[in-house]
């Protein structure tokens, strides 16, 4: 099946499925790209001194957009009253959430009604891809306020029937398991490392029924975990990509899991710098935003764009693989090391539920954390990482903890972390 994206950006575009293509959307994408530097350089401060000089009705081509400054949370964090553009009283939202890395900070994203309102629309139209109508949801993510992931699932799909209910992260694996139970839902949406644990449980816990499939959110998502997943459930198991400065929402992937659809007629999506092989770190230009514009905003994930045909039949660019945060990486005898390949050596054996990781410069020190009664094998996990993932030579130590569920975090992405240890 198509995704039904492209129908929902067709018809942003105000065309027909049939008449659209990458050439279609870079000439809307163009012109949204030069509404929003206008109304950034005339009502942020900041992007008034960072875009002068520019003429915004000159960017004619990617090559054009190339030449404007590239934003990123350094420049945000601690200075977004420089970047707001409407008065205090017009925003109706704000997200506070930590910058990467380890030094501490926060950065708070704004946002006015308006800008959010098109997330709803995208979730609705993205969810068609595996969402029914009268279908029962289980949200095992951020609670129910007003603008979390919850509450904007909840106010995209009601339309169509379907009850959602949402649960909150998983801390405790037993009381999470008997919601799962208890709601009988056709479709979970949750953390990967969170609903991999709840998969190992089930083992010994009874296998759910009914689970149709799974929507991963808010951190990597391991072709482990995955796999894990759709064979212990036998549900089809999806992911989403966003960031709370995309509005949450940013793509969905589809029947053919080639690659994150995105929300093209929102944003405009490039990597900046890319390798032989096409990886750099994404950057994003959210369109139409009114509280706090983000002009070229790097993300810290290192990915590649497809412009080639996906398999289930869409036309436009996608985000085809993100190889991981820059945030979550170090290099280790000369070779820089992602946590998201860690995760895909740990996460391949069952009882692994959790884990957590120290690099120094030719060393790795690595604890997973597995269920009462589990234990890993590490001779295997050992055998995975060493030369694949790990450079030739790295003194490993892998440890073993055992736990029945995890700390409530306000950042799911910041669970796992790569440092540096001298």
């Amino acid at each position: 099946m198509r995704t039904p994206t492209d129908k929902w950006i067709a018809s942003r575009l105000g065309i027909a499925e049939e008449d659209l293509s990458a050439e279609r959307l870079a000439a809307y994408q163009m012109e949204r790209l030069r509404e929003t530097v206008r109304y950034a350089a005339e009502h942020s401060p900041f992007y008034a001194e960072k875009l002068k000089g520019v003429d915004a009705d000159s960017l004619r081509t990617a090559e054009d957009i190339r030449r404007l400054y590239v934003t990123s949370e350094r420049d945000l964090a601690g200075n977004e009253n420089r970047f707001l553009c409407v008065p205090p009283g017009s925003v109706d939202r704000i997200f506070t959430v930590p910058t990467t890395g380890t030094h501490g900070n926060r950065k708070r994203i704004y946002f006015t009604g308006r800008d959010l309102a098109p997330s709803v629309e995208f979730y609705y139209h993205a969810f068609l891809t595996f969402i029914r109508p009268g279908d029962r949801l289980l949200v095992m993510m951020g609670g129910s306020a007003e603008g979390s992931v919850g509450d904007t699932i909840d106010r995209s799909l009601s339309p169509i029937g379907v009850t959602t209910r949402v649960f909150g992260q998983v801390t405790d694996l037993e009381t999470a398991w008997k919601a799962v139970l208890e709601s009988a839902p056709d479709v979970i949406v949750g953390i990967p490392y969170q609903i991999a644990a709840l998969a190992a449980w089930s083992r010994s816990h009874g296998l759910p029924r009914g689970v149709r499939c799974v929507l991963l959110s808010a951190d990597d998502v391991p072709d482990a975990i995955r796999e894990r997943i759709s064979r212990l459930w036998g549900a089809e198991v999806y992911s989403h990509y966003g960031l709370t400065e995309t509005g949450l929402a940013g793509g969905v992937d589809c029947c053919a899991h080639r690659g994150y659809h995105l929300r093209s007629c929102d944003m405009y999506a490039e990597i900046l710098d890319p390798d032989e092989d096409g990886f750099g770190e994404l950057a994003v230009t959210p369109f139409g935003r009114e509280a706090m514009p983000l002009i070229r905003y790097r993300t810290g994930d290192i990915a590649r764009i497809s412009t080639e045909r996906c398999p289930c039949g869409g036309v436009l660019p996608r985000l085809e693989t993100i190889r991981g945060r820059l945030s979550n990486s170090c290099v280790i005898s000369g070779q820089r090391v992602f946590l998201s390949g860690i995760e895909e050596a740990v996460y391949t054996d069952d009882a692994a539920v959790d884990l957590e990781c120290a690099a120094g410069a030719d060393s790795l020190d690595l604890t997973v954390r597995t269920l009462p009664g589990e234990k890993i094998d590490k001779e295997a996990l050992r055998a995975r990482l060493s030369g694949a993932v790990l450079p030739a030579g790295t003194r490993l130590s892998v440890e073993e903890e055992t736990v029945r569920g995890f700390l409530p975090e306000r950042s799911p992405k910041k669970r796992m972390r790569l440092r540096e240890e001298s």
